[in-house]
């Protein structure tokens, strides 16, 4: 018997420094999509919002914290085994030297972000980033 596919909602950031770079953090291997780079971000919690759950992810993985957040977008990606369901928020005011990630990270500017190898879904987002820009 095939196991149902897994659904959850992901919350990813856009993390922009004063310099309008966004932050990327490589995925640890051993994970899903591990080795590649992405947003920061993980899972919505239980009786969690997708923003408030942006906010604590990006707290945990990096020790940052934003402001002037703004949703960006979202996008449901459907994987072999899961659906995603991405709430993508951007935020503003980060100082890169205050980073603390123990993963592999890089601040790029928004028109290079395709220069790095990413999921496929979160490859769909990048038009909302795009978007962001021209605003």
């Amino acid at each position: 018997m095939r196991g149902e596919k897994k659904d959850a909602d992901v919350s990813l950031v856009a993390a922009f420094n004063g310099r309008d770079d966004i932050l990327l953090l490589r995925r640890p291997e051993g994970v899903h999509c591990g080795g590649l780079w992405s947003f920061p971000g993980g899972k919505v919690e239980t009786g969690e919002t997708p923003l408030d759950a942006a906010i604590r992810e990006l707290a945990e993985e990096t020790g940052l914290t934003g402001q002037n957040w703004r949703p960006l977008g979202e996008y449901q990606h459907d994987y072999p085994d899961r659906t995603l369901r991405f709430h993508l928020f951007g935020c503003d005011g980060l100082d890169p030297d205050a980073l603390h990630s123990t993963e592999a990270h890089a601040w790029v500017p928004a028109g290079r972000l395709g220069e790095y190898p990413m999921p496929e879904a979160n490859r769909a987002l990048l038009d909302c980033l795009m978007a962001e820009k021209v605003a």
